[in-house]
């Protein structure tokens, strides 16, 4: 065997260890990472009904071609 393979299996085998020691805080951060997500979807929805409810009414009223000239008839 070459010292490359033997170097490398202990290097997966440390690793390995070290994960499984460090799982609970592995974990944690993903934990916090997805609840840092949740915030962020959660400020976004009140943020959009917000609008919704400040500026809702004039995007309704508005004709299909509200952002421009309506297309001439051909």
């Amino acid at each position: 065997m070459h010292k490359s393979r033997i170097i490398g299996a202990l290097m997966i085998i440390v690793g390995a260890v070290v994960l499984i020691l460090l799982a609970s805080f592995v974990v944690n951060v993903i934990v916090t990472i997805l609840e840092l997500l949740v915030v962020i979807v959660g400020i976004i929805l009140v943020l959009g009904g917000v609008a919704m409810l400040l500026f809702g009414h004039r995007m309704w009223r508005r004709g299909p071609w509200s952002w421009g000239e309506p297309p001439s008839s051909t």
